[in-house]
């Protein structure tokens, strides 16, 4: 037994440590953490994989088919529209962006969310010369906060409902923590309006605008003396160049794009480079490339080329990988022309780049392209997808049924887990969405990373881990009164999803509160609302939460911009917390 709690010790520490580095994805770090407990006899294989099969997990993977059904209705990006419909002011323009952000994130995931309402906010802000700056920190903060309100708002409150029914307890209701999230939304709204915006920094975040400046994009003429014409751009010398690459190829008025490195240079062609500051210098000396003094605008004469942002996210399988060596021309159907981290644009050789969690990209891509990487979990696509198509009535479907999911669930006539994996069905059998859409838009790597979690759950229960921590940790526990060990769980909770993920942080905590509860004869009920809110309230760093890794490099913040703001949250969700739940759940 004493063994079995060192090895559980010691698998947890090295999977927080991995988590904190993100040095691989979390969902690998979650899984080699179990399989390594198998292995060590902690757990046996059932008990390790158990949670990939719970109603928990299949709520969640049949909510993503649900709401990926809903945010294709023709209707959904016009949503927008409502909120920056007129001419506003800042703080009008924020009251209506976060009252409708948080609305909807109360019911759907508000990663897509802020994916979608991103590249209007600061479309919206520099038609207004208000700094985008000002409105993206709170545009995250308002899908945090809504997810808070309802037991289908953010999957760490469905993580917590199966763990509570699995130990026998009474799960939430669906509107349950609304208790606390919706006065906590009031006043961080209000917060926003009156004080948290003057915190906020006043940042350029055009970032297109700087990217087609001749500095970077270089058009080039090929003419007669180029000792490469009739070649391909790998047997010209084009292709390993140091400070730039060919990434577009003008012939007789035809774009050929994206560009392989097959592709033949004739006499006549404008091939654009695209690179650092240092790019035209090093064309310059290359016999036969004449530098025109007009650039060619994509934007400004073809309507099937773009320039867009795309935010490498947190758990990204492109995390660490080189450009050149995931391929992006052929799996994105488009080139990166930029890199941006931390708000400054990396001064290197694009293919050789190794890319971060939040690294800004801007790429150059076709229409069609990006409609397929929108749903991509490698590369979230930030842009505006507008739609003059009306809603058919099977459009209208998947909201309809939703609507009464919701209705039966609050009213309690089924569970949640029945409603929704029944909704689900009911699309797919419909023909609303296919089968392969279903399960495209499954996040699979959260799904992993909660089952593994709750394999690891387990073998904190099962070796006795948990307790030893209390024993550890509490050591004047019966001393020690119930409100005491309740702002120990929130800040303790709140300190973890700061620095790895939120359910990763729920499930750690969920068996030492346990101990602590079935050994003093507390309350459970009120220790798992503080876990719902304090895993969720991550406003202090951009890295706690992915809404706010979206908006981190896009905005073109400091980690110092998240503590400065966030932190006065942070301490508000505390206090309101600590003063709300006991007199809503008894303790004892």
């Amino acid at each position: 037994m004493i063994t079995d709690i060192w090895i559980t010790y010691i698998v947890i520490g090295v999977m927080l440590l991995f988590l904190l580095t993100n040095v691989y994805s979390a969902e690998v770090i979650v899984l080699s953490a179990v399989l390594v407990l198998i292995w060590s006899g902690v757990l046996s294989l059932t008990e390790a994989f158990g949670g990939f099969i719970n109603e928990g997990v299949l709520t969640i993977a049949s909510l993503f088919i649900v709401m990926n059904s809903i945010q294709k209705h023709p209707s959904f990006s016009n949503i927008t529209k409502f909120v920056f419909g007129n001419k506003q002011t800042l703080r009008s323009g924020m009251s209506r962006m976060m009252v409708v952000t948080g609305g909807l994130s109360s019911f759907m995931n508000n990663t897509p969310l802020v994916v979608l309402f991103t590249p209007i906010v600061k479309r919206w802000a520099e038609k207004q010369s208000i700094f985008p700056s000002k409105l993206l920190i709170p545009l995250s903060y308002a899908a945090i906060i809504g997810g808070m309100c309802t037991l289908i708002g953010t999957s760490t409150n469905l993580v917590l409902h199966t763990l509570l029914l699995r130990e026998g307890y009474k799960g939430f209701s669906l509107f349950e923590l609304a208790y606390i999230g919706v006065p906590f939304f009031i006043i961080a709204l209000f917060y926003m309006l009156f004080f948290g915006y003057r915190l906020l920094p006043q940042h350029d975040t055009n970032y297109l605008q700087k990217i087609i400046s001749p500095k970077f994009i270089v058009e080039v003429k090929v003419n007669e003396q180029f000792s490469g014409t009739g070649k391909t751009l790998e047997e010209a010398g084009l292709r390993h160049l140091k400070k730039c690459y060919v990434m577009a190829v003008l012939r007789q008025g035809e774009w050929i794009f994206p560009v392989s490195p097959t592709q033949k240079v004739n006499d006549g062609d404008h091939l654009l480079f695209v690179g650092d500051e240092t790019c035209s210098q090093e064309i310059e000396h290359m016999r036969g490339l004449v530098i025109e003094h007009s650039r060619y605008d994509f934007t400004d004469h073809h309507n099937e080329f773009k320039l867009v942002e795309a935010t490498v996210p947190q758990h990204s399988s492109y995390v660490s990988e080189r450009i050149s060596d995931i391929k992006f021309r052929t799996r994105h159907g488009g080139i990166v022309v930029a890199v941006y981290r931390k708000g400054r644009r990396i001064n290197e050789k694009i293919g050789s780049i190794r890319l971060k969690s939040g690294d800004m990209l801007v790429v150059l891509t076709t229409n069609e392209s990006l409609k397929t990487d929108r749903a991509s979990k490698n590369l979230l696509v930030l842009d505006v997808y507008p739609t003059d198509k009306n809603g058919t009535f099977k459009d209208w479907i998947p909201i309809g049924l939703f609507g009464l999911m919701l209705l039966l669930v609050s009213f309690g006539l089924v569970q949640i887990a029945h409603a929704a994996i029944t909704t689900a069905i009911i699309l797919i059998l419909l023909k609303v969405t296919t089968f392969d859409e279903a399960m495209e838009a499954i996040k699979w790597d959260i799904l992993f990373i909660i089952g593994g979690a709750f394999g690891i759950a387990t073998a904190m229960t099962k070796s006795g881990a948990a307790d030893s921590v209390v024993n550890l940790v509490f050591l004047n526990l019966d001393a020690m009164t119930p409100f005491i060990l309740l702002m120990s769980v929130y800040l303790v909770t709140n300190i973890l999803t700061e620095i790895i993920t939120n359910n990763a942080a729920v499930v750690i905590m969920f068996p030492i509160v346990l101990s602590f509860v079935n050994e003093l004869s507390l309350n459970p009920h009120p220790f798992a609302v503080v876990l719902a809110i304090a895993a969720s309230a991550s406003f202090s760093t951009p890295i706690g939460y992915q809404t706010n890794l979206l908006v981190y490099s896009s905005g073109q913040y400091r980690f110092a911009d998240f503590i400065r703001v966030g932190l006065p949250l942070n301490i508000i969700g505390f206090i309101m917390t600590m003063t709300i739940v006991p007199l809503l759940w008894p303790l004892s």
